[in-house]
């Protein structure tokens, strides 16, 4: 397949189309010059390192979860924005970024992986909404505020900010990755007894505190690697392409 029909497969995959997302566009963001895709690499981000690295290499096609272009930045490539477009266009390779679809994804998200990474059990995904399933709720293999954010700095690599103010034995742990601090209380109305995401606002200390429910932040970065790193293994298994994840560390 070329770049272009594989983007495609991805889309397909990941249902792109129910997904409302109104952060980006998602699936492919810079068209290549066509080739036959043999390497795709992968990354969280994409960045003039990541898209170096990935030319380095030999891709024909880059896949990240935060792609180059957001409803909130400047419409004029200048600057970093112009070295990134350059270093793609230059050499062909083509690029795609999937935000929301790849977080909520049954199979291969974010967050359906953090749920399994960690044990939970009687695993269910939640719509808060009414709209789509953009958490997931399971009881946890570690039952203790204590044991749960031991269990994920060991798994993740980094130690989470834990707010200590849930009951003593935890039977249902909310899951939103990345910048999730905005679900915090619609997970609290479904019965969250903890809530874990990658950040953390001011304000979820008094609504942990005031509601009586545990609060993890583990790094926007770390919840959400294990999505694309499950993407790459699906493709490798499903098209028989090299695929290589780039780690480009960011400790938020």
């Amino acid at each position: 397949m070329n770049q272009t029909q594989l983007v495609e497969r991805i889309n397909q995959k990941l249902a792109i189309d129910t997904v409302p997302d109104h952060y980006c566009p998602n699936g492919l963001q810079v068209e290549g010059d066509g080739r036959l895709v043999k390497k795709v690499a992968l990354a969280v981000s994409i960045g003039l390192e990541v898209i170096e690295q990935a030319n380095h290499w030999g891709a024909e096609l880059l896949v990240t979860h935060h792609g180059l272009f957001w409803k909130h930045q400047s419409q004029t490539v200048t600057g970093p924005m112009a070295k990134k477009l350059k270093a793609l266009l230059g050499t062909g390779l083509a690029s795609a970024s999937y935000h929301l679809p790849l977080d909520f994804h049954p199979e291969l998200g974010n967050n359906i992986q953090l749920a399994k990474l960690l044990g939970l059990t009687e695993i269910r995904f939640l719509a808060p909404k009414g709209e789509i399933n953009s958490m997931v709720m399971g009881r946890p293999a570690q039952s203790t505020i204590e044991a749960l954010g031991a269990q994920i700095e060991a798994l993740l690599g980094a130690k989470p900010l834990v707010l200590n103010f849930g009951p003593q034995k935890i039977e249902r742990l909310v899951i939103c990755s990345g910048g999730a601090q905005s679900g915090f209380v619609p997970a609290i109305a479904l019965g969250a007894q903890a809530y874990l995401t990658g950040e953390a606002s001011e304000y979820v200390f008094g609504e942990a505190k005031e509601n009586g429910v545990h609060y993890l932040a583990a790094g926007h970065y770390k919840t959400e690697r294990l999505g694309i790193l499950a993407l790459g293994d699906w493709l490798a298994q499903e098209f028989k392409l090299d695929c290589r994840f780039f780690e480009v560390e960011n400790p938020i």
